[in-house]
């Protein structure tokens, strides 16, 4: 009987080593929430959010006024909750609220560097569609983490 739990928990231990090997580790992880610099803004888009939900349940129906506040909550979603940041080796994982996107750096084209910011596009000259394929790198602990991870994209997008 000692034997079996033995040899369960070897091939559990296995498995976590083989899992963690597997798992691609992050160049650089961050965490950005924008309303916490901005606090008169998160108060004053939450409270439209909330009217929006009042006058919907009042004068149309309770599940129609859920929804908008569901669609209004993700339109704003990245403003109000935080953005956690993943670059790896293989591309960029970027998780918010009811949102999760993976990027590979094969997928990207082009790289527009702002003052807070970087825009990643899988098109090379801008196009309508990149808010909807593209992805938003925000950043705010400083300008010289910002010089290093625009270094690193530059140099993953150009050496495919």
């Amino acid at each position: 009987m000692a034997r079996k739990v033995k040899q369960k928990q070897k091939v559990v231990k296995q498995k976590t080593v083989k899992q963690n090997q597997e798992a691609p580790q992050p160049l650089m992880e961050w965490t950005v929430h924008m309303a916490r610099k901005q606090p008169l803004k998160a108060a004053a888009t939450i409270a439209i959010i909330a009217f929006t939900i009042a006058a919907g349940w009042v004068w149309v129906h309770p599940l129609i006024a859920f929804l908008m506040g569901l669609f209004l909550l993700n339109a704003v979603g990245d403003f109000l909750f935080p953005i956690r940041y993943k670059v790896t080796e293989e591309g960029i994982e970027v998780s918010s609220f009811l949102r999760d996107k993976k990027v590979r750096w094969e997928q990207i084209r082009r790289l527009n560097v702002f003052h807070d910011s970087l825009f990643l596009s899988p098109y090379p000259k801008p196009s309508r569609l990149d808010n909807l394929r593209g992805v938003w790198l925000y950043w705010d602990n400083g300008p010289e983490g910002l010089k290093h991870l625009i270094q690193i994209c530059q140099s993953r997008i150009q050496s495919r």
